[in-house]
């Protein structure tokens, strides 16, 4: 049987594995939707209709943002400054920064996997929070993924055929055949 200690350390093991594995499919995902993006053209990303934000384009500057919000917590890092309600937006710049957060954000994860687990304070002026930095990647994980399935939405509504396979799953059974 095993003991608390080591439950403990075996739990520990299997988070860091898969912040590792959701890291990975953050970067991943990421170039999906970058290299699918950046072949249409700025007319269709910038083009508008209804959604919480009005064009791939705004959305893409959402995530990105929101991205670089949540790994500057994670990172312990000053937090930027953003525009939140942008009067331009230049997509091709989002699409470029949003791939190096991701890649940013993993590096982190990798190096500093016990780093994860430890608490971190929140104070901003839209709420307070005092989670393992692990609860915060899955935010980032979610909230990205959500805005995904937004900008696909988008992206059909104006007329941008064929999206990649953007799954977690689809990625996590290739993923893991090919080692």
């Amino acid at each position: 049987m095993i003991g608390y200690r080591e439950n403990k350390n075996y739990i520990a093991v299997n988070i860091k594995a898969s912040l590792v594995n959701y890291v990975d499919y953050n970067i991943w995902v990421t170039t999906q939707l970058v290299d699918w993006l950046w072949e249409q053209s700025d007319e269709m990303l910038y083009e508008e209709c209804r959604s919480s934000f009005t064009s791939i384009a705004r959305t893409l500057k959402h995530i990105s943002d929101t991205q670089l919000y949540w790994s500057s917590m994670i990172r312990e890092s000053p937090t930027p400054n953003f525009d939140y309600n942008p009067m331009e937006v230049d997509v091709r710049s989002e699409m470029d920064k949003l791939l190096n957060e991701a890649k940013l954000l993993a590096d982190y994860v990798k190096d500093n996997g016990d780093d994860m687990c430890k608490r971190y304070l929140i104070d901003s002026e839209w709420f307070s929070s005092n989670f393992p930095k692990y609860e915060y990647l899955f935010h980032l994980i979610l909230h990205t993924t959500y805005h995904r399935g937004q900008i696909v939405t988008i992206a059909h509504n104006v007329g941008i055929p064929n999206p990649p396979m953007l799954d977690y799953n689809f990625w996590n059974v290739l993923h893991r055949q090919t080692k």
